[in-house]
């Protein structure tokens, strides 16, 4: 399986051109000299070599009013498309768009079953990906970028590769590998709640919103921060990383308050903790935080307990982002974040001490770190094709790693997130 990226190199009309036919969907020829202000014979030779390039297409003749025809293009179904991947802890989530931002084709597999948790990973991405690039590369075109989300800091990720392969978590190599993409192809690489933050602001709930904050809770916990319209990122890509901090503050030594923030707030402690001592004349033991939510809203009181205490915490949690970065609007995403349960309980906390913040959740659900992820890939394959007639809408501080199948020459260490066993970074 391989497909190779296609280069073309426009000249400035031509990407003038491609540009005013992205922006309207669909235009004919009097229509994009109108707004180039370039005449029609300069647009028709335009025109002409997009249309051999694949980029655009004739899609149908609009009638004028003298009883003249004019051709009508659009971005070619065959323009090329997007791919991106959310590689969570408990699943693998694959989506791919056109270039003209139509859905293909989407795809979840959870893992589970007997075997190594990373062996999963890599064989669910090695599968997924391979059957969909063989589906759609022969009616889409060439694959332009792919945008892959992982629960981790990319930095460290690049930097330290010899301690990132843990478990649920491959090394940068390995999934690279499982992609198996021909030289040249762009690969993406992001946090996953900085997708999904970034989703939220392109497609979801935060489309008129300056500064929020994505807060995941789930397995992980975890936040995206955008302020002015961008992603907070911090000296070392670690921001919003609040995984870390400390239960208690101020932190003992000797007590348990010094354990993460995940340990302690992550989905599967906070089930084992409740259920441990469940009593089952309340009820069969739940298996997951959603039925623990469901027996809290019938009234079990051992839920109900759970269901209040954890809205307390991720509350103060909530609060403490809202004092120091004073956004507008919390998001609450990730599997248990979005529990409705769960989101009127932390918005009765914030809005307690800060009515002013608005707490609700986000708009794009499951879906929102794989479209963070593709959205990405989009915004990049523009800003290549049409260049200064593309204004970045979305954070260009991605890294961005060209796929090799050559392996590189040994780098030193200091010199490793520019090359990753084949990889070359930008």
């Amino acid at each position: 399986m391989a497909v190779s990226p296609i280069t073309i190199e426009l000249t400035e009309t031509e990407r003038s051109v491609l540009s005013v036919v992205y922006a309207k969907g669909e235009c004919t020829r009097p229509d994009i000299s109108a707004s180039l202000d370039v005449s029609k014979p300069t647009v028709s030779l335009a025109v002409s070599a997009l249309e051999n390039a694949g980029l655009i297409a004739p899609v149908r003749a609009r009638q004028g009013s003298l009883g003249r025809s004019a051709t009508v293009y659009a971005i070619a179904a065959t323009a090329g498309w997007l791919l991106g991947l959310d590689i969570g802890s408990t699943r693998v989530k694959v989506l791919s768009r056109a270039l003209d931002g139509r859905e293909l084709k989407s795809v979840s597999e959870s893992l589970s079953g007997p075997g190594s948790r990373n062996e999963q990973i890599l064989e669910l991405v090695s599968s997924l990906v391979g059957r969909m690039i063989d589906e759609l590369a022969p009616v889409a075109g060439p694959l332009r970028a792919v945008g892959v989300a992982v629960p981790r800091v990319i930095s460290q990720y690049l930097n330290d590769e010899s301690s990132s392969r843990t478990i649920g978590r491959p090394a940068l190599a390995e999934i690279l590998a499982a992609l198996d993409l021909d030289d040249g192809v762009p690969v993406l690489l992001e946090n996953n709640v900085n997708c999904a933050a970034l989703a939220e602001m392109e497609l979801g709930g935060a489309q008129d919103v300056n500064d929020f904050v994505f807060l995941q809770v789930g397995v992980g916990i975890g936040s995206g921060i955008v302020a002015d319209r961008r992603v907070v990122r911090g000296a070392r890509g670690g921001a919003g990383e609040v995984s870390s901090l400390p239960t208690g503050w101020p932190a003992k030594a000797e007590s348990s308050d010094r354990f993460a923030l995940e340990d302690y707030l992550g989905a599967n402690q906070f089930l084992e903790r409740w259920t441990s001592t469940w009593d089952i004349r309340q009820g069969p033991v739940p298996t997951t935080v959603a039925e623990l939510f469901d027996f809290a809203g019938a009234g079990v009181p051992k839920a109900v307990e759970a269901l209040d205490q954890h809205s307390r915490d991720i509350g103060q949690l909530a609060l403490s982002l809202a004092a120091v970065l004073d956004p507008a609007l919390i998001l609450l995403g990730g599997g248990v974040g979005q529990n409705p349960h769960l989101l009127e309980g932390v918005r009765a906390v914030v809005q307690t001490v800060k009515p002013e913040v608005q707490v609700t959740g986000g708009s794009l659900g499951e879906d929102a770190t794989v479209e963070g992820a593709v959205a990405l890939t989009l915004d990049h394959a523009l800003s290549g094709l049409l260049g200064s007639r593309y204004k970045r809408r979305l954070d260009d501080r991605t890294t961005v790693i060209f796929a090799n199948r050559t392996p590189a020459a040994p780098v030193p260490d200091a010199d490793r997130s520019r090359n990753v066993r084949g990889l070359t970074s930008v």
